[in-house]
């Protein structure tokens, strides 16, 4: 009989330390919604210092026509340069999708972007994909990747 009430008290320990807390998606879902919004609000008030705290300090961003990001630096040097070839006011994002993974310390974010050069000559349309981790209890993104779906253009001599 002993044995049996010691079976079963381990037993259920063992399911009960092998549940996933459940968690409220929901509520992370709007606030992912909102960094997305808050980025892109920074991206078109040109806000170099705001762009880059919603990043991890150790993340990867490969941001179409930049070189890959690796850390803070090289990705402040990458937002400069993607600053030149467009005109910040014309960022246009769409947020597609979001997801949270069930034990709430990841997730990932998917939409499509639009953008004008300078001169409005040139538009660059896109789709894109933020991988977030939660950190500290806050999401900051540790992997962004870029797609342009505009054409490669080659010039003949």
């Amino acid at each position: 009989m002993k044995k049996i009430a010691v079976f079963f008290c381990a037993c259920i320990i063992l399911f009960g330390c092998n549940r996933i807390p459940k968690v409220d998606t929901s509520k992370d879902i709007e606030v992912l919604h909102s960094i997305e919004d808050q980025f892109v609000e920074a991206g078109r008030a040109g806000d170099i210092d705001k762009i880059l705290s919603f990043y991890a300090p150790v993340s990867v961003d490969m941001a179409y026509n930049v070189p890959i990001s690796l850390d803070q630096q090289a990705r402040r040097k990458a937002i400069e340069s993607w600053f030149t070839s467009i005109d910040p006011k014309s960022i246009k994002n769409t947020t597609d999708d979001i997801q949270v993974s069930l034990s709430g310390d990841l997730a990932f974010t998917r939409g499509t972007s639009y953008q004008k050069s300078p001169d409005g000559l040139i538009e660059f349309s896109g789709r894109w994909v933020s991988i977030y981790k939660k950190i500290d209890g806050n999401w900051k993104v540790i992997v962004n990747i870029d797609h342009n779906d505009n054409p490669i253009t080659t010039t003949t001599n």
